[in-house]
Protein backbone atom coordinates (compact mmCIF):
# COMPACT_ATOMS: atom_id res chain seq x y z
CA UNK A 1 0.00 0.00 0.00
CA UNK A 2 2.54 2.24 1.26
CA UNK A 3 4.65 1.26 -2.24
CA UNK A 4 1.31 2.44 -4.63
CA UNK A 5 1.08 5.68 -2.30
CA UNK A 6 4.11 6.60 -3.41
CA UNK A 7 3.32 5.88 -7.04
CA UNK A 8 0.34 7.22 -7.52
CA UNK A 9 2.29 10.92 -5.55
CA UNK A 10 4.82 10.38 -8.52
CA UNK A 11 2.62 10.09 -11.04
CA UNK A 12 0.78 13.13 -9.92
CA UNK A 13 3.95 15.37 -9.64
CA UNK A 14 5.15 14.27 -13.41
CA UNK A 15 1.52 15.54 -14.55
CA UNK A 16 1.80 18.55 -12.65
CA UNK A 17 5.27 19.04 -14.38
CA UNK A 18 4.22 18.23 -17.40
CA UNK A 19 1.00 21.05 -16.91
CA UNK A 20 2.97 23.24 -16.22
CA UNK A 21 6.22 22.88 -19.05
CA UNK A 22 2.87 23.11 -21.88
CA UNK A 23 1.01 25.34 -20.17
CA UNK A 24 3.55 28.04 -19.98
CA UNK A 25 5.12 26.90 -23.67
CA UNK A 26 1.74 27.52 -24.98
CA UNK A 27 1.87 30.87 -23.24
CA UNK A 28 5.09 31.82 -24.21
CA UNK A 29 3.95 31.30 -27.88
CA UNK A 30 1.05 33.20 -27.81
CA UNK A 31 -1.75 30.12 -28.04
CA UNK A 32 -4.39 28.52 -25.68
CA UNK A 33 -4.37 24.86 -24.53
CA UNK A 34 -5.52 24.11 -28.05
CA UNK A 35 -3.22 25.57 -30.07
CA UNK A 36 -4.97 28.31 -31.41
CA UNK A 37 -3.30 31.69 -31.54
CA UNK A 38 -4.55 34.03 -28.65
CA UNK A 39 -5.24 37.89 -28.40
CA UNK A 40 -2.88 40.21 -27.17
CA UNK A 41 -3.86 41.53 -23.81
CA UNK A 42 -4.28 45.57 -24.16
CA UNK A 43 -1.40 46.17 -22.09
CA UNK A 44 0.78 44.94 -25.19
CA UNK A 45 -0.15 48.11 -26.77
CA UNK A 46 1.53 50.03 -24.23
CA UNK A 47 4.91 48.29 -24.62
CA UNK A 48 8.21 49.19 -26.83
CA UNK A 49 7.74 45.69 -28.17
CA UNK A 50 4.61 45.88 -28.87
CA UNK A 51 4.15 49.34 -30.63
CA UNK A 52 7.33 47.87 -32.81
CA UNK A 53 5.18 44.81 -33.84
CA UNK A 54 2.12 46.98 -34.45
CA UNK A 55 3.94 49.12 -37.20
CA UNK A 56 5.45 45.99 -38.53
CA UNK A 57 1.92 44.83 -39.37
CA UNK A 58 0.86 48.02 -40.52
CA UNK A 59 3.44 48.73 -42.65
CA UNK A 60 2.82 44.87 -44.22
CA UNK A 61 -1.25 46.08 -44.94
CA UNK A 62 -0.76 48.88 -46.55
CA UNK A 63 -0.98 49.48 -49.99
CA UNK A 64 2.34 50.51 -51.74
CA UNK A 65 -0.15 53.91 -52.55
CA UNK A 66 -0.41 54.31 -48.64
CA UNK A 67 3.28 53.86 -48.01
CA UNK A 68 4.43 56.31 -50.63
CA UNK A 69 1.77 58.86 -49.05
CA UNK A 70 3.42 58.34 -45.90
CA UNK A 71 6.70 59.60 -47.35
CA UNK A 72 4.93 62.78 -48.70
CA UNK A 73 4.72 66.05 -46.55
CA UNK A 74 3.32 68.99 -48.14
CA UNK A 75 2.35 72.53 -47.96
CA UNK A 76 -1.19 73.28 -48.86
CA UNK A 77 -3.02 76.46 -49.97
CA UNK A 78 -6.04 78.75 -48.36
CA UNK A 79 -7.28 79.27 -45.08
CA UNK A 80 -10.07 76.20 -44.93
CA UNK A 81 -10.09 72.58 -46.18
CA UNK A 82 -11.08 72.73 -49.55
CA UNK A 83 -12.55 70.34 -51.81
CA UNK A 84 -9.41 70.31 -54.29
CA UNK A 85 -7.08 70.82 -51.71
CA UNK A 86 -9.02 67.64 -49.62
CA UNK A 87 -9.07 65.29 -52.99
CA UNK A 88 -5.08 66.22 -53.54
CA UNK A 89 -4.36 65.18 -50.23
CA UNK A 90 -6.31 62.14 -50.50
CA UNK A 91 -5.19 60.58 -54.01
CA UNK A 92 -1.89 61.20 -52.19
CA UNK A 93 -2.74 59.72 -49.02
CA UNK A 94 -0.10 61.65 -47.40
CA UNK A 95 1.14 61.39 -43.91
CA UNK A 96 1.92 65.10 -43.36
CA UNK A 97 1.29 68.92 -44.02
CA UNK A 98 3.05 71.98 -42.86
CA UNK A 99 1.31 75.17 -42.48
CA UNK A 100 2.21 78.62 -43.54
CA UNK A 101 1.43 82.62 -43.12
CA UNK A 102 -0.55 81.93 -46.26
CA UNK A 103 -2.83 79.46 -44.35
CA UNK A 104 -2.94 81.18 -40.67
CA UNK A 105 -5.28 84.22 -40.02
CA UNK A 106 -6.27 83.96 -36.71
CA UNK A 107 -6.08 81.61 -33.78
CA UNK A 108 -9.11 80.12 -33.64
CA UNK A 109 -9.04 79.69 -37.73
CA UNK A 110 -5.76 77.84 -37.57
CA UNK A 111 -7.61 75.32 -35.00
CA UNK A 112 -10.40 74.91 -37.04
CA UNK A 113 -8.01 74.18 -40.07
CA UNK A 114 -5.66 71.77 -38.21
CA UNK A 115 -9.29 70.16 -37.18
CA UNK A 116 -10.40 69.68 -39.81
CA UNK A 117 -6.94 68.18 -41.62
CA UNK A 118 -6.87 65.52 -38.39
CA UNK A 119 -10.52 64.18 -39.29
CA UNK A 120 -9.74 63.41 -43.26
CA UNK A 121 -9.38 59.65 -43.89
CA UNK A 122 -6.24 59.62 -45.47
CA UNK A 123 -5.36 55.78 -45.41
CA UNK A 124 -6.48 52.90 -44.03
CA UNK A 125 -5.44 52.72 -40.51
CA UNK A 126 -6.56 56.28 -39.31
CA UNK A 127 -2.94 57.37 -38.85
CA UNK A 128 -2.40 60.66 -37.23
CA UNK A 129 -0.96 63.55 -39.82
CA UNK A 130 2.11 65.10 -38.63
CA UNK A 131 0.78 68.43 -38.85
CA UNK A 132 3.39 71.54 -38.51
CA UNK A 133 5.23 74.96 -38.65
CA UNK A 134 8.47 76.52 -39.22
CA UNK A 135 8.12 78.17 -35.87
CA UNK A 136 12.18 79.01 -34.77
CA UNK A 137 11.07 82.69 -33.59
CA UNK A 138 13.16 85.67 -34.56
CA UNK A 139 12.76 85.87 -38.80
CA UNK A 140 10.92 82.77 -39.19
CA UNK A 141 8.02 83.02 -37.31
CA UNK A 142 4.53 82.47 -38.28
CA UNK A 143 1.70 84.53 -37.50
CA UNK A 144 3.82 87.09 -35.38
CA UNK A 145 0.94 89.03 -34.47
CA UNK A 146 -1.02 86.64 -32.87
CA UNK A 147 1.41 83.24 -31.32
CA UNK A 148 4.11 83.80 -29.43
CA UNK A 149 6.95 84.66 -31.06
CA UNK A 150 10.67 83.86 -29.78
CA UNK A 151 13.37 86.63 -29.99
CA UNK A 152 15.80 85.65 -32.40
CA UNK A 153 18.57 82.70 -31.39
CA UNK A 154 21.36 85.15 -32.09
CA UNK A 155 19.55 87.12 -29.44
CA UNK A 156 18.69 84.93 -27.22
CA UNK A 157 22.63 83.12 -27.22
CA UNK A 158 23.83 86.14 -25.60
CA UNK A 159 21.86 85.09 -22.44
CA UNK A 160 22.11 81.74 -20.66
CA UNK A 161 21.22 78.61 -22.32
CA UNK A 162 18.22 77.59 -19.95
CA UNK A 163 17.01 80.95 -21.91
CA UNK A 164 16.45 78.55 -24.96
CA UNK A 165 14.59 76.48 -22.95
CA UNK A 166 12.12 79.12 -21.39
CA UNK A 167 11.53 79.95 -24.98
CA UNK A 168 11.07 76.92 -26.88
CA UNK A 169 8.85 75.49 -24.60
CA UNK A 170 6.59 78.54 -24.79
CA UNK A 171 6.57 78.29 -28.20
CA UNK A 172 5.83 74.61 -28.31
CA UNK A 173 2.69 74.63 -25.70
CA UNK A 174 1.44 77.69 -28.28
CA UNK A 175 1.69 75.91 -31.67
CA UNK A 176 0.57 73.05 -29.77
CA UNK A 177 -2.38 74.85 -28.18
CA UNK A 178 -3.08 75.33 -32.26
CA UNK A 179 -3.47 71.95 -33.16
CA UNK A 180 0.63 71.13 -34.21
CA UNK A 181 2.51 68.38 -33.40
CA UNK A 182 5.44 68.90 -34.64
CA UNK A 183 7.99 72.16 -34.83
CA UNK A 184 10.56 72.26 -37.54
CA UNK A 185 13.05 73.73 -35.32
CA UNK A 186 15.57 74.30 -33.52
CA UNK A 187 18.40 75.57 -36.32
CA UNK A 188 21.73 73.66 -35.35
CA UNK A 189 23.73 75.32 -37.54
CA UNK A 190 26.95 77.08 -36.88
CA UNK A 191 27.56 80.99 -38.04
CA UNK A 192 26.78 84.30 -38.63
CA UNK A 193 25.34 84.59 -41.72
CA UNK A 194 22.14 82.78 -41.52
CA UNK A 195 20.13 86.13 -39.97
CA UNK A 196 19.61 85.49 -36.40
CA UNK A 197 18.84 81.97 -37.01
CA UNK A 198 21.74 80.68 -35.14
CA UNK A 199 22.91 80.02 -31.28
CA UNK A 200 26.30 81.36 -32.33
CA UNK A 201 29.67 80.71 -34.19
CA UNK A 202 31.19 78.07 -32.29
CA UNK A 203 30.13 74.19 -31.92
CA UNK A 204 30.17 74.26 -27.71
CA UNK A 205 27.84 77.89 -28.10
CA UNK A 206 25.30 75.76 -30.34
CA UNK A 207 25.23 72.70 -29.04
CA UNK A 208 24.68 74.44 -25.47
CA UNK A 209 21.88 76.22 -26.78
CA UNK A 210 20.40 73.97 -28.67
CA UNK A 211 20.23 71.18 -26.50
CA UNK A 212 18.30 73.76 -24.37
CA UNK A 213 16.12 73.89 -27.44
CA UNK A 214 15.19 70.93 -27.95
CA UNK A 215 14.57 69.51 -24.33
CA UNK A 216 12.13 73.12 -23.99
CA UNK A 217 10.23 71.82 -27.54
CA UNK A 218 10.32 67.96 -26.45
CA UNK A 219 8.80 68.83 -22.77
CA UNK A 220 5.91 70.85 -24.13
CA UNK A 221 4.57 67.49 -26.16
CA UNK A 222 5.39 68.20 -29.70
CA UNK A 223 8.06 66.66 -32.04
CA UNK A 224 11.28 68.73 -32.80
CA UNK A 225 12.98 68.68 -36.01
CA UNK A 226 17.14 69.37 -36.01
CA UNK A 227 18.15 70.93 -38.95
CA UNK A 228 20.01 71.34 -41.38
CA UNK A 229 22.35 68.43 -41.64
CA UNK A 230 25.03 68.38 -41.81
CA UNK A 231 24.90 71.91 -40.72
CA UNK A 232 24.43 75.06 -43.16
CA UNK A 233 25.71 77.75 -41.81
CA UNK A 234 29.32 78.44 -43.65
CA UNK A 235 26.85 78.72 -46.81
CA UNK A 236 27.14 82.05 -48.38
CA UNK A 237 24.40 81.59 -51.20
CA UNK A 238 20.86 81.55 -49.30
CA UNK A 239 19.67 77.51 -50.72
CA UNK A 240 16.12 78.72 -51.08
CA UNK A 241 17.23 80.59 -54.53
CA UNK A 242 20.33 79.04 -55.79
CA UNK A 243 22.98 76.24 -55.19
CA UNK A 244 25.01 76.94 -52.25
CA UNK A 245 28.67 75.09 -51.94
CA UNK A 246 30.34 75.19 -48.63
CA UNK A 247 34.29 74.06 -49.38
CA UNK A 248 36.38 73.20 -46.34
CA UNK A 249 37.45 69.83 -45.45
CA UNK A 250 35.84 66.88 -44.33
CA UNK A 251 37.42 66.86 -40.41
CA UNK A 252 35.93 70.42 -40.51
CA UNK A 253 32.81 69.43 -40.92
CA UNK A 254 32.80 65.74 -38.68
CA UNK A 255 34.61 68.02 -35.71
CA UNK A 256 32.69 71.37 -35.93
CA UNK A 257 29.18 71.57 -37.56
CA UNK A 258 27.95 67.57 -36.73
CA UNK A 259 28.92 68.23 -33.11
CA UNK A 260 25.88 70.10 -32.46
CA UNK A 261 23.50 67.13 -34.34
CA UNK A 262 25.76 64.44 -33.43
CA UNK A 263 24.84 65.84 -29.30
CA UNK A 264 21.14 65.65 -29.87
CA UNK A 265 21.54 62.12 -31.73
CA UNK A 266 23.19 60.49 -28.71
CA UNK A 267 21.01 62.38 -25.92
CA UNK A 268 17.53 62.09 -26.94
CA UNK A 269 15.39 58.86 -28.10
CA UNK A 270 15.07 58.82 -31.94
CA UNK A 271 11.34 58.92 -32.20
CA UNK A 272 11.17 62.26 -29.91
CA UNK A 273 12.70 64.13 -33.18
CA UNK A 274 13.45 64.19 -36.85
CA UNK A 275 16.87 65.66 -38.70
CA UNK A 276 15.97 67.65 -41.68
CA UNK A 277 18.74 67.16 -44.77
CA UNK A 278 19.64 70.79 -45.98
CA UNK A 279 20.37 71.30 -49.63
CA UNK A 280 23.93 72.88 -49.78
CA UNK A 281 26.54 70.86 -51.53
CA UNK A 282 29.82 69.32 -49.61
CA UNK A 283 32.31 68.76 -52.25
CA UNK A 284 34.67 67.01 -49.66
CA UNK A 285 31.80 64.56 -49.28
CA UNK A 286 30.02 64.54 -52.43
CA UNK A 287 29.12 66.29 -55.60
CA UNK A 288 25.11 66.22 -54.55
CA UNK A 289 23.32 68.27 -51.74
CA UNK A 290 23.14 66.99 -48.47
CA UNK A 291 19.68 65.77 -48.83
CA UNK A 292 20.25 63.69 -51.75
CA UNK A 293 23.42 62.37 -50.99
CA UNK A 294 23.95 58.36 -49.69
CA UNK A 295 27.55 59.58 -47.98
CA UNK A 296 26.07 62.01 -46.37
CA UNK A 297 22.52 60.53 -45.20
CA UNK A 298 23.55 56.47 -45.42
CA UNK A 299 27.56 56.28 -44.13
CA UNK A 300 27.60 59.98 -41.93
CA UNK A 301 24.04 59.99 -40.17
CA UNK A 302 22.69 56.61 -40.42
CA UNK A 303 26.14 54.31 -40.01
CA UNK A 304 28.46 56.72 -38.20
CA UNK A 305 25.93 58.85 -35.79
CA UNK A 306 23.81 55.64 -35.79
CA UNK A 307 21.03 57.82 -36.37
CA UNK A 308 17.78 55.76 -36.31
CA UNK A 309 14.84 58.13 -36.77
CA UNK A 310 12.95 59.81 -39.14
CA UNK A 311 14.93 61.78 -41.87
CA UNK A 312 13.51 64.71 -44.27
CA UNK A 313 14.28 66.74 -46.42
CA UNK A 314 14.55 70.47 -46.76
CA UNK A 315 11.83 71.88 -49.27
CA UNK A 316 12.14 70.37 -52.56
CA UNK A 317 10.97 73.54 -54.21
CA UNK A 318 14.01 75.12 -53.14
CA UNK A 319 16.27 76.42 -55.98
CA UNK A 320 19.37 74.82 -54.93
CA UNK A 321 18.15 71.64 -55.83
CA UNK A 322 14.96 72.07 -57.69
CA UNK A 323 17.02 73.54 -60.56
CA UNK A 324 19.18 70.11 -61.45
CA UNK A 325 16.47 68.06 -60.56
CA UNK A 326 12.93 67.78 -62.09
CA UNK A 327 9.74 66.92 -59.77
CA UNK A 328 10.01 63.04 -61.94
CA UNK A 329 13.50 62.70 -60.40
CA UNK A 330 13.84 64.41 -57.30
CA UNK A 331 12.28 62.00 -55.29
CA UNK A 332 13.33 58.90 -56.39
CA UNK A 333 17.00 60.26 -55.84
CA UNK A 334 16.41 61.24 -52.45
CA UNK A 335 15.01 57.98 -51.42
CA UNK A 336 18.44 56.67 -52.98
CA UNK A 337 20.19 58.50 -50.83
CA UNK A 338 18.31 57.38 -47.77
CA UNK A 339 15.48 60.42 -47.18
CA UNK A 340 12.44 58.69 -45.31
CA UNK A 341 9.99 61.89 -45.67
CA UNK A 342 10.02 64.44 -48.87
CA UNK A 343 8.75 67.78 -48.11
CA UNK A 344 7.44 69.48 -50.53
CA UNK A 345 5.75 72.76 -49.35
CA UNK A 346 3.93 75.03 -52.29
CA UNK A 347 2.97 73.87 -55.54
CA UNK A 348 0.54 71.38 -55.60
CA UNK A 349 1.00 70.18 -59.01
CA UNK A 350 4.56 69.58 -58.30
CA UNK A 351 3.65 67.37 -55.31
CA UNK A 352 1.63 65.05 -57.27
CA UNK A 353 4.13 64.54 -59.94
CA UNK A 354 6.97 63.93 -57.10
CA UNK A 355 4.38 61.02 -55.53
CA UNK A 356 3.63 59.37 -58.79
CA UNK A 357 7.04 59.04 -60.41
CA UNK A 358 8.13 57.92 -57.07
CA UNK A 359 5.22 55.43 -56.87
CA UNK A 360 6.17 54.39 -60.16
CA UNK A 361 9.94 53.76 -59.90
CA UNK A 362 9.15 51.32 -56.91
CA UNK A 363 6.08 49.25 -59.87
CA UNK A 364 9.41 49.68 -62.21
CA UNK A 365 12.12 48.22 -60.01
CA UNK A 366 14.27 51.63 -59.74
CA UNK A 367 13.19 52.05 -55.81
CA UNK A 368 13.83 48.91 -53.76
CA UNK A 369 10.16 48.06 -51.74
CA UNK A 370 12.61 46.95 -48.72
CA UNK A 371 13.58 50.34 -48.45
CA UNK A 372 10.23 52.05 -48.40
CA UNK A 373 8.83 49.82 -45.80
CA UNK A 374 11.94 50.75 -44.07
CA UNK A 375 10.89 54.06 -44.02
CA UNK A 376 7.43 53.96 -43.54
CA UNK A 377 7.95 51.34 -40.65
CA UNK A 378 9.62 54.08 -39.10
CA UNK A 379 7.07 57.14 -40.03
CA UNK A 380 4.17 54.41 -38.81
CA UNK A 381 6.30 53.90 -35.59
CA UNK A 382 7.08 57.99 -34.69
CA UNK A 383 2.94 58.25 -34.88
CA UNK A 384 1.87 55.35 -32.50
CA UNK A 385 4.67 55.88 -29.66
CA UNK A 386 3.83 59.64 -29.95
CA UNK A 387 0.10 60.59 -30.93
CA UNK A 388 -1.89 57.07 -29.85
CA UNK A 389 -3.07 55.77 -26.65
CA UNK A 390 -3.01 52.37 -25.64
CA UNK A 391 -7.00 51.90 -26.65
CA UNK A 392 -6.41 53.28 -30.41
CA UNK A 393 -3.26 51.08 -30.88
CA UNK A 394 -5.23 47.74 -29.48
CA UNK A 395 -8.62 48.93 -31.73
CA UNK A 396 -5.70 49.31 -34.69
CA UNK A 397 -4.59 45.64 -34.14
CA UNK A 398 -7.82 44.40 -34.08
CA UNK A 399 -8.74 45.95 -37.58
CA UNK A 400 -5.69 44.13 -39.44
CA UNK A 401 -6.51 40.96 -38.16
Amino acid sequence: MHTMKKQLTLCATLLCILFLFFGCSAAEKGTNSAGRASEPVADTWATEKGIRQLADSVTDKMTLEEKIGQMMFVGIHGTTLTENTKNSLTSMHVGGIILFDRNMETREQVKALNSSLKDLALNSYSLPLFLSVDQEGGLVTRMKQQAYTTPPATEISKGKPEDAYTHANKTGNDIRELGFNLDFAPVLDIGSRMHGRTYGTTPQQVTSFGEQACRGLRDSGVLFTIKHFPGMGRSETDPHTDKSVVNVPQQTILQEDMLPFRHIIDQYPHHQFMVMAGHIRYPAFDAKPASLSPVILKQMLRSQLGYQGIVITDDLDMGAVSEGYTPEKIGIVAIQAGTDILLSCHDPEVQQRIYRSTLQAVKDGKLSLTAIDASVRRIVYCKLKNFTDVNQREKLYKKIL
